[in-house]
């Protein structure tokens, strides 16, 4: 192996986009939702140039997600819709009255109208079984599998009414996948504007390295699609990042001619089994946006957490909270109890203001290319902290690493310049974070 091939094994190679305005999906604003984006491999069949499951599962715990290869983390105070992260243990997970009804009457609908009785009259259950059914109540992990053709089949020689098949398959791409992905955006999103290459670059491209392993607790990791098969059709279709200790929901999909059987509760119940099946302990539900209609169903997935938008703590997703987000779309619980507690609010920085004053003082720099600290965007690092370690950043130019400051015009370039590779550079330690940095390369090849 090369020293170049095994630096690149050794590190994560980003590439920084920088901020980026688009249209919202959520409330329909034409340019209301930001974000700072990066690039995590060139394509789906970039091996080296990626992300490891680790360090991915590092920045979902600093508010990052992902489409694709592309890496984003949204500028929460900037932005018409606040995204926050939240998160489940799944082992604590209790299904309400409304998710234990959904999974009995998908049940009921795969076996159909005589299958129970006709179980009842050749097959009965003895008086000891049903009194342990009764006891045993809801079992969720139970229950996720009982209307699978093959637990069916298990249980008895009878053909139920349709036959269910619920497979994890690699996040490749199908035309049937697409089909129902083309079906789905048109139906629900109204979304005219389909195609394969979107389909792929959106739900197939990979950027983790390597693409697919087991770790040593025996776990599967990577992302992969989660195809529900109903009588040989694909009818849902849930994509899945397995991480070290987490699932993680990226997207979901359905045919519209089953939307009567609340496939997205259905789905998001096995997610939960999934995680406490093959121990990966936690179940991240992606962004809760509390004014968005079509999310107030994660509410019912507790007991939840959320993550703190300024200092990445969690807190409990509960209705005081959510309460709290009625009044104050932009919330940082931590940094209330901070100043509740006599501590310095964080904004009142001189040290800081006068760096910013820089940046304020000419416009003409950074006018229409905001960066993360024009924006202000919340749970960054500060440009006096980044300053002092800022030289010791790893980048690539090309296939040349090194450290920032063996750049010809490093001694130059000011820090408070938006246009300035330091700058840039600031931007992604300031995202990503001084204790994730060390493991990653900034690669300036495509940098904004």
């Amino acid at each position: 192996m090369s020293n170049l091939q095994a630096l690149f094994d050794s590190f994560t190679i980003m590439y920084p986009y920088g901020c980026n305005d688009s249209s919202c999906g959520y409330c329909n604003v034409k340019v209301g939702n930001k974000s700072y984006m990066m690039l995590a491999g060139l394509d789906d069949i970039d091996t080296v140039l990626g992300i490891t499951p680790n360090e991915y599962k590092d920045l979902l715990d600093r508010g990052w997600r992902r489409s694709g290869n592309i890496l984003y983390k949204p500028d929460m105070k900037g932005s018409c819709c606040q995204e926050y992260t939240i998160r489940l243990e799944a082992s604590k997970f209790k299904p309400n009255k409304k998710q234990r009804k959904a999974a009995n009457a998908w049940t009921k609908y795969m076996v159909g109208i005589d299958y129970n009785r006709e179980q009842a009259q050749k097959y009965p259950l003895s008086r000891q079984e049903k009194k342990r059914k009764r006891r045993a109540g809801f079992d969720l992990l139970e229950r996720v599998h009982e209307p699978e053709h093959d637990t069916l089949k298990q249980r008895n020689p009878l053909e139920p009414a349709h036959k269910l098949e619920i497979r994890l398959e690699e996040n490749t791409f199908t035309e049937e996948k697409f089909k129902l992905f083309e079906h789905y955006q048109k139906a629900i999103h109204k979304d005219d504007n389909v195609s394969e290459s979107g389909f792929k670059r959106f739900l197939c491209n990979n950027p983790f390295k390597p693409r697919y392993s087991v770790d040593d607790q025996g776990r599967r990791i990577g992302a992969y699609h989660q195809c529900y098969y109903l009588d040989g059709r694909l009818v849902a279709m849930a994509v899945l990042d397995l991480l070290p200790d987490c699932v993680s929901g990226v997207y979901f999909v359905y045919h519209t001619d089953f939307s009567q059987w609340n496939l997205g509760k259905l789905s998001a119940m096995r997610e939960i089994a999934l995680a406490i099946e093959e121990g990966y302990g936690w179940y991240y539900m992606g962004y809760y946006i509390h004014s968005c209609v079509k999310m107030k169903y994660k509410c019912e997935f507790g007991p939840g957490q959320v993550l703190d938008p300024e200092y990445y703590d969690w807190h409990s997703f509960d209705n005081a909270f959510r309460a709290k987000l009625d009044t104050s779309p932009y919330y940082s619980k931590t940094l209330e109890e901070k100043l509740a507690a006599g501590e310095p609010d964080p904004k009142d920085d001189p040290e800081e203001d006068k760096m910013l004053e820089v940046i304020r003082a000419t416009p003409e720099k950074w006018e229409g290319n905001e960066t993360v600290f024009t924006t202000f965007m919340s749970g960054v690092m500060k440009l006096k902290e980044i300053d002092p370690i800022l030289h010791t950043t790893l980048i690539l130019v090309g296939k040349q690493p090194g450290t920032a400051d063996m750049l010809m015009d490093w001694d130059s370039s000011k820090i408070e310049n938006p246009g300035s590779t330091k700058h840039k550079l600031a931007e992604v330690v300031a995202t990503i974070g001084q204790d994730l940095m060390p493991r990653i390369m900034t690669c300036l090849a495509l940098s904004h």
